[in-house]
């Protein structure tokens, strides 16, 4: 669930902070408010999530010594609970 934090600002930024009306002086209030926020939220939760995924599914497994290729296969699905919250129109 972590994850829908950091997805959700990289969605932002993909769709709706280009198709904001930016020339090379300014951009409009609406989407330049926002996008300074968006993108410190899109790195330090990326970067958060990076960091979870390395601690749980590499390092645990390691200590443990459980074979790794099962827990990397499921680190493709940390974006599933924003593929589901945008399936059901939650934001």
């Amino acid at each position: 669930m972590v994850a829908v934090i950091p997805v959700g600002c990289v969605w932002w930024l993909v769709t709706v902070y280009p198709s904001a009306k930016c020339s090379a002086r300014s951009c409009d209030e609406e989407a330049a408010e926002p996008a300074f926020a968006t993108v410190y939220g899109a790195a330090l939760g990326g970067l958060f999530v990076l960091g979870l995924i390395l601690v749980v599914d590499v390092l645990l497994p390691r200590q443990e010594g459980w074979r790794l290729h099962r827990w990397l296969g499921m680190a493709v699905l940390v974006p599933v609970p924003f593929a589901v919250g945008r399936a059901l129109g939650w934001w």
